[in-house]
This record gives structure tokens, sequence and C-alpha cells, in this order.
């Protein structure tokens, strides 16, 4: 841990390197702040700088002027054949040199575009388990003890990828070593069915079916071997993810396989998701089961295809002759996922309750008594979560409420063509003041209802056993985003991603413009400086943000400042905190008042809030 006032030299290079983000920032190429820095001097070009001799055999990554990289590092052995639904193994040795120069492949999913739209492609592979590296060029970068900055991405559990982030502006504006976490996804990554565990032979890990977060935890595990060997230091580690990989994020914080000081900070960006019990994830796992076998058969005899009885039917058959597992295993794990995409909807993977890797009960019990990971967190979500995923659910609405929109061959599934393709206009799809209302209304009380449930709530619990508790609210988008993105997206689910991990793209693509700049590459800055003082030492003020506002911890005390709010004009930063606390109760009663003041009838009054809006458990019976 690095003490501020034995870390003047570091301060003093952090400052130089925060000019040339800013720098970077201003000319609109972030995400290639590495090429303007500073380097090692004149060999930081030498190929040899990025060959290392890690635990298990040498690597050779890529050098440019002032970043090092390695792609596609084994954290375990794959998890294929006998090893599928077990806990990963550490890496096996190799002989001669892995080449960490190129992109690793995705694990096995379904193939989602840019703008969170599944196909029906399935993409990946089973041989997934690796993490990427960034860190900043300079001789003798083996002896620094850089804090270690560790990203596990999001997408439900059911998709993402290491290809999708790109850590340099990060570990170049922070001065810290960013690893990138690849995990199992879907079915292959949580599963639970006695016909696949271990039936207790000594291997309760395998049995949780939790091979997700496993793998998270093997990676953890990997970093506190070899992190010294990229001059990151292991005693300091910083956990983060969006989305389900802030779900995973706090799963790793109650879980009692990832204490020993694995890592030593956390964050929770717009975390989500209940945790599921046993039983419930045993249902879940017949269903995939007979999707799976439904499949296979329908492939066989396309012309007659197999009822949902008859593949219950043979699952059991299966269960009962002992033959299930070998069925299962010779299965292809893209069939696994193209089995759910054919005859049901993707839906989240939350972690398993099993009693080993995640507690009985999920997180609250944990957080309430304090028995968890206990280290400084933040806390934070976006002011319209829910607006990223409406259009989404467009064809959903509509089937419940046929008036929402009110034209009758409308639906909130249009707002993509109005928002990227400028094939349809807003006032088409939502033309009366009521249909902008109801979407607005629904996007700011379903996002303000994420907050109040996995903010605030968790704040409350955290805070009591961890004063190092803080909390964000980050609303950038919908004062300075481009019309008609600041209605239809605003400050949506994965919006603040862009701007703590000093990305050159907003959501989607869309929001970042000439006429926006100013003000969102210095709240860019802002951002990424709070995150550089919190992996520093577990508090966000500090040398990298001392001029800017101080976060203040979270704090029970009512009318006190508990949440940091970001946000910009199109000129300036706009950074402040705020006394608001949200409740899911008063966040829910406010949101039935203003959809009742819009006119809408009770039966939208109930529907919206029931499809966008969050119930107060936390686990699923």
């Amino acid at each position: 841990m690095y003490s501020r006032a034995g870390n003047k030299t570091r301060s003093i290079f952090t400052q130089k390197r925060t000019l040339i983000t800013t720098i970077a920032l201003a000319t609109g190429s972030l995400v290639l702040a590495g090429c303007l820095g500073g380097g090692g001097g004149s060999d930081s070009d030498d190929p040899s700088r990025a060959q290392l001799t890690l635990s298990n055999g040498t690597v050779k990554g890529i050098v440019t002027a002032d970043m090092l990289i390695w792609h596609g590092l084994p954290y375990a052995q794959p998890p294929v054949g006998d090893l599928r639904w077990r806990a990963p193994l550490p890496p096996q040795n190799w002989s001669g040199t892995l080449d960490a120069t190129e992109r690793a492949a995705e694990c096995v999913q379904a193939e989602t575009t840019t703008q969170w739209l599944r196909t029906t492609n399935m993409v990946g592979d089973e041989d997934c388990l690796i993490v990427d590296i960034y860190r900043p060029n300079r001789s003798d970068f083996q002896d620094e003890a850089l804090p270690v900055y560790v990203w596990i991405h999001g997408g439900s559990n059911n998709f993402g990828t290491a290809k999708q982030y790109d850590g340099r502006a990060l570990a170049n504006h922070s001065d810290v070593v960013v690893v990138v976490v690849q995990y199992r996804l879907g079915p292959l990554g949580w599963f639970f069915h006695p016909d696949v565990q271990t039936g207790g032979a000594d291997d309760a890990l395998s049995d949780s079916g939790n091979f997700g977060t496993l793998d998270t935890i093997r990676a953890l595990e990997w970093i506190q071997t070899n992190i010294a060997d990229f001059g990151g230091d292991p005693d300091n580690v910083t956990i983060t993810g969006e989305s389900a990989g802030a779900h995973n994020v706090l799963n790793l914080m109650v879980s009692p396989e990832a204490g020993g000081g694995l890592f030593h900070r956390a964050m929770s960006q717009s975390g989500a998701m209940n945790t599921v019990s046993p039983s419930s994830a045993r249902n879940s796992a017949n269903s995939h089961i007979e999707w799976l076998i439904r499949l296979l058969e329908d492939r066989k005899t396309p012309s007659t295809p197999i009822s949902e009885a008859d593949a219950t039917q043979m699952r059991e058959e299966m269960e009962a002759a002992g033959t299930l597992d070998e069925y299962l295993r010779a299965a292809e794990g893209r069939d696994l996922y193209q089995a759910v995409v054919n005859y049901n909807t993707l839906g989240v993977y939350g972690a398993i309750e099993d009693g080993t890797v995640i507690p009985t009960g999920g997180w609250i019990p944990s957080f309430t008594s304090g028995n968890f990971n206990n280290v400084p967190v933040i806390l934070g979500a976006n002011e319209y979560e829910m607006k990223s995923f409406m259009p989404l659910y467009g064809g959903a609405v509509k089937a419940a409420l046929p008036n929402v929109p009110s034209p009758p061959d409308k639906s909130w599934l249009d707002l993509l063509a109005v928002a990227f393709t400028g094939t349809q206009t807003l006032d088409e799809v939502l033309p009366t003041q009521q249909d902008k209302d109801t979407y607005e209304i629904t996007g700011y009380y379903g996002g303000r209802a994420w907050r109040a449930k996995y903010v605030d709530e968790l704040a409350r619990l955290i805070s009591q056993h961890q004063p190092a508790t803080y909390a964000y609210d980050f609303r950038w988008g919908t004062q300075s985003g481009p019309s008609p993105f600041n209605f239809i997206y605003g400050a949506g689910h994965a919006g603040d991603i862009s701007f703590f991990l000093g990305a050159g793209e907003g959501l989607f693509e869309l929001p970042f413009t000439d006429e926006n700049q100013a003000g969102r590459v210095e709240l860019q800055e802002s951002m990424m400086s709070y995150l550089a003082d919190f992996a520093r030492d577990g508090d966000p003020n500090g040398s990298a943000s001392s001029a800017q506002p101080q976060w203040v911890a979270w704090t029970p005390a009512p009318d006190q400042d508990k949440v940091i709010v970001f946000d910009a004009s199109n000129a300036a930063a706009d950074v402040s905190m705020s006394a608001e606390e949200l409740t899911l109760a008063g966040v829910n009663a406010a949101w039935t008042t203003a959809l009742a003041a819009a006119g809408l009838s009770p039966q939208e009054i109930g529907t919206l809030p029931f499809i966008f809006g969050q119930t107060e458990n936390y686990s699923t019976p």
C-alpha cells in the first residue's frame, strides 16, 4: 500500500501523466493516449521488454511507445472435456514462448450486437479462461509495485468478452496495471445439477455450480502469483466490474473462497441480479437440459419436432439410468447456448447460494452481519439505468399495454431506428406528450429504483462495518448528450464505463460529439482521478483528485452528503456531493404518482414498474 506522504515522486509522475492524458483527450483520441506519452526512454520500443518469464513459462507481449500489453494469458487450464463444469485448475506449464500479442477467443456465447440485440449465431470457445494486461512502458518496470486494477466485464453473465475493453488509457492515466478477466458464461458458467456434480468426492467447489464465480477467484489467485512480474503489487488489488461484472464483484465480497487477501478494494458499477437458491438453480438446469434435448433431437428429425413433455421424459430417463452426465458432456458447448436461444430467451445467470462459494441467502445476510471480505468499496448507479433496456423491451411492453406508445404500429423497439439510423423520428414513435412522458417517467424512476436497491440499500448495510464506503450517481448524457440520444438513453446503463476507463466512445458509440467534448473530457479526467486515488489506498480523495470536490464517504446521518454526482455541461464537468438518500418504497410511491399525473390507466401504472422496476428481494428462492 502506498501512503501519500511516502509517495511524492509517484504523485509527481501521476500529475505528469494526467497532463499527457488531458492532451490526448482534447485531441479526441483518448483510447490511443499511450501514443502521446513519455515512454520509458530510448529503448522503450525494444520488443524484448514485453518478454517475461512467469510461473508457467515465457510470454511475449506488445510494446508501444508508452504501453506494454499482453493478451490471452491463461490463468487456468481450459475447462473442456472432463474439466467442463469443474472448478478451474491452475494452468499447466508450457514450453517455448507463448505469443501474447493477439486477442484471445471470447467464451462461448450468443453473438450480441453493439445495440445489445441478440443474434442466433453462436461464437466463442470453451478454452477462454484468460486475462489481458496493460501497464505503462518504463525501463525496470518489474521493480515497481503499481496498484492492480482488475476489470470483470458485464453482460448478464451470458455475454461479453475482454475484447470489448482497452485498458491503455486507464493504465497510462492512473499509473496502474490493468487486468481484464474473461470467465465462463451462461449454462457453462452457472449450472447446478446432481448428474454433473461430483457426488461429494472432496470437490465442494465443483459441486457449487458457480463455475464463472470460481473462474474470477482463480484469476485473482493467478494475479497473486504472477502480477509482480508485470510490476504490479499483489498486496494492492482493486476488483471492479459493471452490471453482471459488478454482481460478480459483490459475489467475491461475500465468498469465503475469495478471502485471504486476494483483493483489497472493490467497486460495483450498476451491480444487479439476484443470487439464486440451489432449488431454483436445479430447476433452471432441468430447463437447459430439456432445451438441449429438443435441439439435438429436432436436428435428427426436423419434420417431427420433439415435444416439451417428451424432452422432460428423456431427461428423467437418463437421470434414472445414470447416463445424463455423459450425454451433457458429449454436447458441443455452443449447442448449450443454441438450445436456449432456439427454445427460450437468454436470461441472467446469478450466482448460486451453494453454501460454499456463495453463502446461503446471498449477499444480504453477509453484509448485515459483517461476515464478508471487508474492504473499501465504491457502489454506483446511473440516473437512467433502464433507458438502455427500454427500447429492447418494446415488444413486451406493446403486448402487455397496446396503447404504449399510442400508435398501433409502433413500439419502443422503433426507438432503435430513431437513435441509430434516423429512419424514423421521435415524434413518429412517440407522437403525443403522454407518450413522451410515459417513456421519460418510466426511465427515470426505473433508474432511481435501481440505485435505491443496489447502491443506497447496500451502502446502508456495508457502511455499518466498513467506513470507507463510497457511492456515486452518474448523470452524464441527459443534459450533454446529443438529441435524440439524450432522451432515448441519456445516462443509461453502462454509460459510466467510458468515463471510468477513459474510452474514446460512449454508450452505444452514440453520444460523444465535438460540442460536448470539453465537458465530457473534464468529467472523464475527474472520474479516473478519483479512481486512481481509490486504487492507491482505498480513499478516492488524494493527489490525483486534489483539485476536485471531496468525495465524502457514505453516512447514515440524515441530511448529510453521502453520494457524489458525476455530470457535465458541454463546457465543463459538474461534480458535487448530494445528501439525497433513496429507498425503494419512496421511489415506487413517486413513480405511481408521476404515472397517474401523466394520465395513465391503472393497468399501465401497475405494469410499467413491474417490468422496469425492482423487487425487494436479492435472492431467488
